[in-house]
């Protein structure tokens, strides 16, 4: 917000802000909402209300946007209040040089859940056709019967040499704070340094590389160093299909008592391909990286996803969801050995019944595979209505 504040001349014409909020209020009934080992059918009731301010002008944008859900559950689960705020800004300082800041923050019980169902479609405003950005899932927490708070503020420069390259640089700082004590706690702060260089007009070749430090709160055991060189490209296959994918690896050092420390190599990535037309999109991506978990320690994380979104007329759309995760933390001289899987498909129907007022319909299958316990699947259907408040450009 400093940014958008000091650099933003008088002579550069600004736009309208857009502002708006949704509220949406529904009900449904799910067969393990929060993937307990012992979860029960139960029906519930939400209210969802999603405001968003978006400030625009000749030299970028600031959005401000949060969410506060109250669900009450028919049995069992009691009711739960979920939130999250974030705000994000990007501004160009001069010709050559533009610098982004964002911060968030959200309190959860269904993180899992809630990583299931995501905004489907990514942006459509013009720039790489880029596969939307997912956050890490964390398995290891799913069924702990405990809120989990997390922060986030990173900041980020970028910097054009010439026609054909330029630099980027960032840090990013985190916590999470999980209740009860089913987990622990940690902080962590990763910095960047990349480089890009464009060898044709579909072609941008990435050296990247990332270094990042985790603290365990209260505890030795588990900190670790991760360091993480990449290279990649972006391509741009056609108009509407772009490729995007890297590779590298990961060296991580981490404390395991004792003065002892292990280290661990191998193998990091992503890749991610997306298909967009004017009323029709399909992104699938995937990736591995080292991340940090409840667990106490540094873990192999593998990710998947496809996201589809289509606009099948002007009133009607359909969205598409699927998600793949896997925490592999396989010990690397800590006590904790464990492997969790999740997978969960999600599809929501939506209809237009005027301009402000949209009727919902979402099935969805979510399923943890531990190997410390069996879990029941979830199927859920929901149904609601979103009424759209504000004023848009």
């Amino acid at each position: 917000m400093a940014a958008y504040a000091c650099c933003t001349p008088m002579a550069y014409a600004q736009y309208e802000p857009e502002y708006n909020v949704d509220v949406s209020v529904g009900g449904g009934i799910s067969s393990n909402p929060f993937l307990y080992a012992d979860g029960k059918t139960a029906g519930s009731a939400s209210i969802d209300i999603a405001p968003s301010v978006v400030v625009e002008d000749e030299l970028g944008k600031t959005r401000l946007g949060g969410n506060l859900r109250f669900t009450q559950y028919s049995k069992y689960y009691g009711n739960d209040v979920s939130a999250r705020l974030e705000a994000a800004t990007e501004r160009k300082l001069d010709e050559r040089n533009s610098v982004r800041v964002a911060a968030s923050v959200q309190r959860l019980r269904s993180a899992i859940q809630d990583g299931l169902i995501f905004e489907g479609g990514g942006s459509q405003a013009p720039g790489p056709l880029l596969p939307p950005t997912l956050p890490i899932i964390d398995t290891t927490l799913a069924g702990t019967r405990s809120r989990i708070t997390s922060l986030n503020t990173s900041f980020e420069l970028s910097h054009i040499i010439n026609e054909v390259s330029s630099l980027d640089a960032g840090i990013e700082l985190n916590g999470t704070y999980i209740e009860d004590d089913v987990g622990f706690d940690y902080r962590s702060v990763s910095t960047h340094a990349g480089y890009r260089r464009k060898l044709s007009q579909r072609t941008t070749v990435t050296f990247d590389t990332q270094v990042g430090f985790v603290d365990y709160l209260g505890r030795r055991t588990g900190d670790s160093l991760i360091v993480s060189p990449r290279v990649g490209v972006q391509q741009q296959l056609t108009d509407r299909l772009s490729l995007v994918a890297d590779a590298g690896i990961s060296y991580v050092r981490t404390d395991v008592g004792a003065g002892d420390h292990s280290k661990l190599v191998s193998f990091a990535g992503s890749v991610g391909l997306c298909d967009r037309g004017p009323n029709r999109s399909l992104c699938l991506s995937g990736g591995r990286s080292a991340q940090p978990t409840a667990l106490g320690g540094v873990s192999t994380v593998t990710t998947a996803s496809l996201n589809y979104d289509a606009r099948l007329s002007r009133v009607d759309r359909l969205s598409l969801a699927a998600r793949y995760g896997r925490t592999n933390q396989d010990g690397a001289g800590l006590p904790v050995v464990r492997v969790t899987d999740f997978i969960g498909a999600s599809a929501t129907y939506s209809r237009d019944l005027n301009d402000r007022l949209a009727f919902t319909v979402t099935p969805s299958y979510s399923k943890i595979f531990d190997d410390t316990q069996p879990r029941s699947a979830n199927y859920a259907l929901m149904v609601g209505l979103t009424i759209r408040l504000g004023k848009r450009r």
